[in-house]
């Protein structure tokens, strides 16, 4: 009792589970594209953090150990399957600022551009500029997720943006020849 006293903080898996399984499931989703597969990796993350949780330090940044473990779970999962798959940044719970007015066509055809820019972008790019504008990451956690050094995600998010730009650029152009 007194040992847990001293600690500045300490943790609980269902406090963690509580507060965490959805943004967990909904990243790994992202991750995968397969509802089923991403219910399967969450399980995997929180058993893996369920696990490892008494090992902890008190001053754990569960947030970014958490993601660590969920990018980890996943990436092993798509390097089984040797597949990559992402969603539109539309299907990321986010919407245009002007829904009710845009032209459902031109909606369409721009998530469309998105999911394909998306799925050509190296992997670590997607995962931190994911990580970055979806899940409000500091560069810090971004880097403690992705098992980077901190010096390295300005340049993985800077090549990210890039990265997208030119695919989306290069779509948008083939789009417009049809």
């Amino acid at each position: 009792m007194a040992r847990a006293e001293t600690k500045e903080r300490t943790w609980s898996f269902d406090q963690i589970y509580d507060e965490y399984k959805t943004s967990i499931y909904n990243y790994v989703y992202h991750l995968v594209g397969d509802r089923e597969q991403a219910d399967d990796l969450t399980q995997d993350t929180f058993l893996k953090a369920f696990r490892a949780l008494p090992k902890m330090d008190s001053n754990l940044k569960v947030s970014a150990w958490l993601y660590r473990i969920a990018t980890n779970t996943a990436y092993d999962a798509l390097r089984r399957k040797k597949l990559i798959a992402w969603l539109p940044w539309q299907d990321l719970e986010h919407e245009p600022a002007d829904v009710e007015s845009a032209d459902p066509q031109e909606v369409y055809t721009t998530t469309e551009l998105v999911r394909a820019a998306l799925r050509r972008m190296p992997q670590q790019y997607r995962a931190a500029l994911l990580l970055y504008t979806q899940e409000g990451f500091s560069y810090s956690e971004i880097a403690q997720a992705l098992n980077i050094a901190e010096s390295g995600v300005k340049m993985y998010l800077s090549r990210a943006r890039q990265s997208f730009r030119e695919h989306y650029k290069a779509l948008e152009r083939g789009a417009g020849s049809k």
